[in-house]
């Protein structure tokens, strides 16, 4: 464990790398022998590249912390809802344990704009990261998180094919 404060890394924009980069991060934390835990908001699908290669790494867990699909309607919006709180509990008792170097967040700031989740309940989170560090993903951050944070990267999209084709590709985007 890190004998000062947990850094706290916000990737968020519109642009690809999000994701990637907190895992790069996980994979960096990883070559040093430290433990890393994973939570992934707003995916439920266990069918993605990353979590088909991370769900079995030493050193490391990873967690779908949403409903399979998307949020559409009110019925998803209850399962997202369901799995956001859960997702957030199981944040609180790995910070907890005490046991982990590095908590992902990922696409926690989604869980927040689809008000899953409230910014005071994840402010409260950041506050008790005692040694952990953490990183937070998503679209959109609220200014509060980018004052606590030690890193704030804005991903800003300049070009994707979506745009022209409206399909993705596996092992690009999921």
């Amino acid at each position: 464990m890190n004998s000062v404060a947990g850094k706290i890394i916000v990737y968020y924009g519109k642009g690809e790398g999000k994701t990637t980069a907190s895992i790069g991060h996980a994979i960096r934390t990883l070559g040093h022998n430290k433990k890393v835990v994973i939570l992934q908001f707003m995916k439920g699908r266990p069918t993605t590249g990353e979590y088909q290669f991370l769900k079995s790494v030493d050193n490391l867990q990873i967690h779908l912390c949403g409903a399979p699909g998307f949020l559409k309607d009110e019925e998803s919006r209850k399962k997202h809802l369901k799995k956001a709180k859960e997702g957030l509990e199981l944040a609180h008792r790995v910070l907890d344990e005490k046991e982990t170097d590095l908590l992902v967040l990922d696409e926690i700031l989604y869980a927040l704009k689809f008000e899953l989740l409230t910014e005071e309940a994840v402010l409260e989170l950041l506050k008790k990261r005692g040694h952990t560090d953490i990183i937070l993903s998503g679209r959109e951050v609220e200014d509060r998180i980018i004052e606590m944070a030690d890193i704030a990267t804005h991903m800003e999209k300049v070009k994707h094919y979506w745009d022209k084709i409206g399909s993705t590709t596996s092992g690009i985007e999921y």
